[in-house]
């Protein structure tokens, strides 16, 4: 493995992406970078700055200048602009104290909810050996006519959040949004996908199928194999 790498993201430069180059298999896929979000999802300081990067992409700001009467005409505006509704977060990749900051964040900013209580699920979704999205009768009445926001640490090729997708939607849930940390697809099944950092912070990664690695092809050994949560050297 070479020296860390750390990319400040574009929207908030005290948020940092550490990347190392090297040789690397995932479950699916040989990577040119190890990613690591350790800190990002469960550093506290960090973990906020996260969410409130996220929040920003669904909460539309109209900025008026200057008061009347005494009012904040820009705070009003923030506050009353058009927002996507958001009841439900779910939280894959180890994601839940970025979703519970995100869920406060849309709390604070007046965010609508449709729930009577007007507060936010945030759920962890349970997952079978085939990486299908498990809903228990308990979870069922948290997504069934809900708008949801799926929050992940990734998204590579869109697979896991495809299935996901498929299982809200499945269980008469709406998706509201999609919102990771590292984006490598702008969509999935046509639904924008919001990333912190995006495949433009790191121009030259590449996702390989593991049977025409170029790495492996030119003989370079794995250092490591890893996924959301981390690595494991070889």
């Amino acid at each position: 493995m070479k020296e860390q790498i750390k990319i400040p993201a574009k929207s908030n430069d005290q948020l940092v992406l550490r990347v190392t180059p090297g040789h690397f298999s995932s479950d699916r896929f040989h990577v040119n970078y190890y990613i690591d979000m350790s800190s990002l999802k469960m550093r506290q300081s960090e973990a906020k700055l996260v969410a409130k990067v996220m929040a920003e992409k669904y909460v539309k700001k109209v900025k008026l200048p200057g008061n009347v009467m005494g009012i904040n005409l820009e705070a009003m505006a923030e506050i009353g602009a058009n927002r996507t509704p958001v009841d439900t977060i779910i939280c894959m990749d180890g994601c839940e104290v970025i979703g519970a900051y995100l869920a406060e964040e849309l709390s604070d900013g007046g965010f609508p909810s449709n729930n009577k209580h007007k507060s936010f699920y945030v759920i962890t979704p349970e997952f079978d050996n085939t990486g299908q999205m498990v809903v228990r009768n308990n979870i069922k009445p948290m997504i069934k006519g809900k708008n949801v926001l799926v929050v992940l640490a990734t998204a590579m090729s869109g697979r896991t959040i495809s299935k996901a997708i498929g299982t809200i939607l499945a269980y008469g849930g709406k998706v509201t949004g999609l919102s990771v940390i590292f984006a490598n697809v702008d969509q999935v099944d046509d639904y924008p996908v919001y990333g912190v950092f995006t495949h433009e912070d790191l121009p030259n990664f590449k996702l390989s199928d593991p049977h025409h690695c170029p790495d492996c092809e030119a003989g370079i050994s794995l250092d490591a194999v890893v996924n959301s949560y981390g690595y494991q050297m070889l």
